[in-house]
């Protein structure tokens, strides 16, 4: 039986309030240069957070970087950036997801990240970029 797309059955409401919080309240953050450059040097120094342990606080994102973090993490997994780690505690690499469970990861091998850390750094990068790319800032 073939049924007809809907609103519903297509989550058109869904996709319409992440697209208002997108423009209202993620985009302002990458178009501004200097919030989108003072993420980039936080998510550098601190890609996944850190907790506390041993008597230190924990160490929590900045409201907009968590803000973006967010947007970011929300993206359909078909062609989603993923750390893959090739060599234990050695080599990284960046995934791109199929979409599709069962389905092999892509591995972009062409660059390689000694650290975790690196690794999501870079992957972070791209998804700003990517963002950007779908949403150039107004005033250009």
């Amino acid at each position: 039986m073939h049924r007809n797309a809907t609103s519903m059955s297509q989550n058109a409401s869904w996709h319409a309030t992440d697209e208002f919080i997108t423009l209202t309240h993620v985009m302002p953050i990458l178009w501004d240069e200097e919030r989108r450059q003072a993420i980039i040097d936080e998510h550098r120094e601190n890609p996944i957070g850190k907790p506390g342990k041993a008597g230190k606080p924990v160490v929590q994102h900045s409201n907009d970087l968590a803000r973006v973090l967010d947007k970011l993490r929300r993206a359909a997994l078909a062609g989603k950036e993923v750390r893959v780690e090739i060599e234990p505690f050695k080599k990284y690499a960046i995934g791109i997801l199929p979409g599709k469970r069962g389905e092999p990861v892509e591995i972009l091998e062409d660059q390689v990240y000694a650290t975790g850390d690196e690794c999501e750094h870079a992957i972070f990068l791209r998804r700003v970029k990517n963002i950007l790319d779908k949403y150039p800032s107004p005033k250009k």
